[in-house]
């Protein structure tokens, strides 16, 4: 199972290391004297008071991932500003808000030495989260979308911590239509051939995904 943790947007733990990784980030793509602003705009999305999960653990725990299986990364500043990006509009009313991201992603790294190739890369990668299929046939694409989900195959406290986080953020839904709306996401992915895309997450996170997915099924039941 993945160590992950589930913190409420208040919480400022990853803000340290997040603030580290955004500025030698920004030192790649010659965005260096704008990095406390872009960050200070990324900050003001993901500790929004209504982000219970999509908020800046979130991103962390993305990073993380992506930075263990850096050596297999195509494109590692690439992947990288996709997963600080594709979150950052969200509301959970909407079903615009990857494409809205995407949009705001290609916005505030205009001024960046990243090639038009890059931000297209970059913008179909973030609107790859909608769907969780493939837009491009790589090994970014595909970790993007398992690290996305890593969630799923944490384990069961953080994982029932990540059910009450997501259903916060939908609080405006009676129960009824939540659990409608849920069940069927959740049993989109149940019949899925393989929830995850990258052979090592299907390896060692597959099961213990299908465990939590089926778990809270019964749960809304």
């Amino acid at each position: 199972m993945l160590d992950i943790q589930i913190l409420p947007p208040d919480d400022a733990t990853p803000l340290p290391d997040l603030a580290s990784r955004w500025g030698l980030l920004c030192d790649e793509i010659d965005l260096a004297d704008s990095s406390k602003s872009l960050f200070a705009d990324l900050q003001k999305y993901y500790t929004d008071s209504k982000r219970m999960y999509h908020n800046f653990s979130h991103i962390h725990a993305m990073l993380k991932i992506c930075e263990q299986h850096q050596s297999d990364i195509e494109n590692y500043r690439v992947l990288r500003l996709a997963v600080w990006y594709h979150d950052i509009i969200y509301w959970a009313t909407r079903k615009d808000n990857e494409a809205k991201s995407a949009e705001y992603a290609l916005e505030a790294l205009s001024n960046s030495d990243l090639s038009a190739v890059e931000l297209e890369q970059i913008k179909q990668l973030i609107i790859s989260t909608k769907s969780h299929g493939i837009l491009i046939d790589n090994f970014d694409n595909r970790l993007l979308l398992d690290a996305d989900l890593g969630v799923l195959a944490a384990s069961r406290e953080a994982y029932m911590r990540y059910t009450h986080a997501i259903r916060e953020e939908y609080k405006l839904y009676p129960d009824f239509l939540y659990k409608k709306g849920r069940k069927k996401v959740l049993q989109h992915f149940l019949e899925r051939a393989q929830i995850y895309f990258t052979e090592t997450f299907q390896a060692q996170h597959e099961s213990d995904a299908r465990e939590n997915l089926t778990w809270e099924i019964q749960t809304l039941s």
